[in-house]
């Protein structure tokens, strides 16, 4: 016979802001950390599957305008709605100086529990 843990549904491993173990994430945080990592990779960057990632570093320095932040908006929507545990209540999306931050209010299937994400995208000023 099987047991599963049904009050950790999602399992999963991140180190991000640890010290030392343990390592695991389980239910909202793991779907966070996901979406995160795509969230954060560009697109092509990973070997293996240059469809994982996002768009938005490709985008990111143009002029903030409306445009720019509905198509990082758009971006951050289109990851999220591909992950089947989640299903998107609200995006805010703030422009402050050369920052976009975007916050999304999730519920999280099956349970039905709201996680918020934040998300922060900066202009890079620096010349090369």
């Amino acid at each position: 016979m099987i047991n599963i843990d049904m009050a950790n549904i999602y399992k999963g491993f991140s180190t991000i802001g640890k010290i030392r173990p343990p390592y695991t994430v389980t239910n909202g945080e793991a779907v966070k950390v996901d979406l995160l990592n795509e969230l954060y990779t560009r697109r092509g960057e990973r070997v293996m599957r240059p469809t994982f990632g996002t768009t938005i570093y490709d985008i990111i320095m143009n002029p903030l305008d409306t445009y720019v932040e509905q198509e990082v908006r758009d971006e951050v929507v289109r990851i999220c709605t591909k992950d089947p545990r989640v299903n998107i209540q609200e995006v805010f999306t703030q422009v402050i100086d050369h920052t976009i931050s975007i916050q999304v209010q999730l519920t999280l299937k099956p349970f039905l529990d709201e996680e918020t994400l934040l998300v922060e995208y900066t202009q890079d000023s620096r010349e090369i």
